[in-house]
């Protein structure tokens, strides 16, 4: 322990009387570290930072799945209440589902987002309301007769101003009046890391609020989504018994599935179930495939910048240790232990690495303030909470120590074995940057310049690439076309009175002067969302196959293809009078005519779907045009008629001047039919090409960032080196 005192009152002695060469190390370390700290805090916070809930490594998530499949997906309210009911090994099973919809408070409308949940969701997780309670049992028991919440503390503070009489304050949320009940503790925001849940609804409540998407199969309504076990819209959690294994549970919940297959057959005769430990999922299986890799490739592109931060200091530490030699040869011939050498100067190099480590970890915090800012055009805010932890804490302290400990070990080594001879002649503690050392901080000038160059030609590629997939031709003009999403439903309309609303609020936008055509869709190409249907085509499918072919698609009305100004290359489009009794019939693009009919027009072909009912005969044959991502392959794509009496659909509008200078108008003009009217989300088609793009936007500026601060930290490390050495040599 004496040793080590006096070890560390040498280093700090020595480093105090190089402060520029200490800063100049100590900021390059800062940097290095400080720049992969705060993207392992983003890795960390959608990969690795489990739930703010009590016992997390306690709960398991609950996937259905089919015997072809090997997705995981969610469940049906049926199937939910039936694992609830029969599990033993666990003490508790929840479920849930995110939806949007439209808040009314005080004479003003906004669209939130929240979870709709089952009565044993805040019990399963542990989680116990900051103020009021949680739902009970008897909120559960008749649909759509317990309008209560539960408000985060964000939308707490936030929308209502954080008002200490908040239990009892009412609120609409699609029209229908809700009473809070409670506040969820600060830390909680729900079961999506990258979306901040604002409330919470009983699923009792799910006709009235109305989720979108998490559907799979099988149902005849929304109505249904209680009683139905075809519709898959829930996704489940539950937690295990003490001393019970997560093997245990997925037999057990195999069996339970094996039973209702059998009891249900047909709903469930294809069903299965997957069991996973919840601290082995980050969002989903499925999409973890694709995040876990590009948080690889985040980390191996700072991983490099941290390099030449480690070459800067191994660099530094060579030309410091070079004019020392004649110091260090004195020592060794007066009996010095080249052990305790090498012990003092690691210490130097350990005390650089954690005060580096030290700055870096507040470096971090602030990086991650920056990259929490990076969020694609949304109409919702991501709330993805990147802060650093403990974990980010630990993780600086490793990198710092590792930092210290190998680039500090190779200098240490080679200053202390010096030719005693001429090091202890007169000017033996020059540097002439001659020999091996000079050779080794070459070569590591060297190694510097290789990895800025390598970032940032990797940030030049894909800045061409996203400047390549902006010029694609994605088959319509996205500076020319405006969309406006609508869910009327959630806007207290029934399908009459959205019938009517549509209309009229065509025939209004039609009429303006910068209005070239209006079409109404189910889908808006480029969205997030996709509606994938099940078909099976004669001649295609194996003989007996009872697995349809997924074909994206969408509702379309008589306007979209001029909206979109598609040419119809055989056939016609959809009609008004399709729209009115479900006409049977489909539009196709060419690359499925080409596909599945390629010896024979498609227009008079049919196919059937998975929800049964008459075959759709094909009527047209669309070009092909981008529906998911600009830089995509032609695919197959299915229009089929929008009923008239749809509560939701998207207005499309083609302008005659650029679309996103329009947008505030047709929101206006569609107001003047309904002044409360609240949007899904509005813009330009060029706002949702960029969203589609922002990967590779966000890729190209962090790369670029992360090679130019490279090249930064090389060119000091390069200029404090040079600076060292003429400040060591001045009296020669």
């Amino acid at each position: 322990m004496d040793r080590l005192l006096q070890d560390l009152r040498y280093a700090f002695r020595g480093l105090n009387r190089s402060k520029g060469f200490t800063a100049v190390a100590i900021a390059t370390l800062a940097l290095g570290i400080g720049v992969n700290s705060s993207i392992f805090s983003l890795v960390n916070a959608v990969l690795l930072r489990p739930l703010p809930v009590e016992a997390p490594e306690e709960l398991v998530n609950i996937y259905g799945r089919t015997a072809t499949s090997s997705s995981h997906d969610s469940n049906s309210y049926p199937n939910y209440e039936d694992y609830r009911e029969q599990t033993e090994n666990l003490s508790g099973v929840m479920g849930y589902t995110n939806f949007f919809a439209n808040l009314s408070v005080d004479g003003s409308s906004e669209l939130v987002i929240g979870e709709l949940v089952t009565e044993d969701y805040f019990g399963v997780l542990g989680v116990q309301p900051a103020a009021g309670r949680a739902f009970v049992p008897e909120e559960f028991e008749a649909p759509g007769t317990s309008p209560v919440a539960v408000l985060s503390h964000a939308f707490w503070q936030g929308r209502f101003g954080g008002e200490p009489d908040i239990l009892g304050r009412t609120f609409r949320l699609n029209g229908l009046v809700y009473t809070v009940v409670g506040v969820a503790p600060q830390r909680f925001t729900g079961m999506f890391p990258a979306v901040a849940a604002q409330m919470w609804i009983p699923t009792s409540m799910v006709d009235e609020v109305d989720p979108f998407g998490n559907q799979r199969g099988g149902g005849t309504g929304a109505d249904t989504r209680l009683v139905e076990r075809g519709r898959h819209w829930l996704w489940l959690k539950g937690r295990m018994r003490p001393g019970v294994e997560v093997q245990q549970v997925r037999a057990e919940l195999e069996g339970i599935a094996s039973r209702l297959s059998s009891q249900y057959p047909e709903t469930n005769e294809l069903e299965r179930v997957a069991v996973l430990a919840s601290s082995d999922v980050a969002v989903n299986p499925d999409f973890d495939r694709t995040l876990a890799p590009a948080g690889m490739v985040l980390m191996g592109a700072v991983g490099l910048v941290l390099l030449v931060a480690c070459a800067n200091l191994a660099n530094m530490m060579l030309a410091r240790s070079s004019t020392r030699r004649k110091e260090l040869a004195v020592r060794l011939a007066l009996g010095a232990n080249r052990g305790r050498l090498i012990r003092q100067m690691l210490t130097e190099s350990f005390l650089l690495s954690l005060a580096g480590g030290a700055i870096a970890f507040l470096v971090a915090g602030w990086l991650s303030s920056i990259i929490a800012g990076l969020q694609p055009p949304l109409p919702i805010d991501l709330g993805l909470n990147i802060s650093p932890d403990w974990r980010v804490l630990a993780f600086t302290l490793v990198a710092a120590s590792v930092t210290g400990a190998v680039f500090g070990l190779v200098p240490a080594l080679r200053a202390s074995r010096p030719d005693l001879v001429p090091a202890l002649k007169d000017g033996g503690d020059r540097d002439t940057g001659k020999g091996q050392r000079g050779g080794l901080r070459d070569l590591l000038v060297g190694v510097q310049g290789a990895v800025s160059l390598v970032l940032l030609v990797s940030g030049a590629l894909l800045v061409r690439s996203l400047g390549e997939a902006n010029r694609t031709d994605v088959g319509y003009d996205v500076d020319r076309v405006a969309y406006l999403g609508l869910a009327m439903e959630m806007n207290g309309y029934d399908g009459a009175a959205s019938a009517v609303f549509y209309e009229s609020g065509r025939l209004r936008l039609r009429e303006l002067p910068q209005v070239e055509a209006v079409g109404l869709a189910s889908r808006i190409p480029l969205s997030l969302n996709n509606n994938g249907f099940g078909v099976f085509i004669d001649g295609h499918q194996s003989s007996g196959s009872d697995e349809p072919y997924r074909v994206d698609g969408a509702q379309i009305d008589e306007g979209y293809f001029q909206a979109l100004d598609l040419r119809l290359v055989s056939g016609r489009g959809v009609e008004p009078a399709d729209r009115e009794g479900g006409a049977r019939v489909a539009v196709v693009t060419e690359t499925m005519a080409q596909r599945y009919w390629p010896d024979r027009e498609a227009v008079g072909q049919s196919f059937r779907t998975s929800w049964g009912g008459t075959p759709y005969q094909i009527i047209g044959v669309v070009e092909d045009y981008k529906v998911d991502t600009p830089g995509e392959l032609p695919k197959p794509y299915i229009h089929i008629p929008l009923p008239r009496q749809s509560v939701f659909a998207n207005f499309l509008v083609r302008t005659a001047t650029p679309a996103p200078e329009l947008v505030a108008l047709l929101e206006r003009e569609l107001r003047t039919l309904d002044p409360e009217l609240v949007f899904l989300e509005t813009g330009s088609m060029r706002a949702l090409a960029d969203v589609r793009l922002f990967p590779i936007r966000a890729g190209a500026w962090l790369i670029g960032a992360f090679g130019a601060l490279a090249l930064v930290l090389a060119a000091v490390g390069l200029y404090g080196v040079i600076g060292y050495s003429v400040n060591r040599r001045v009296r020669e």
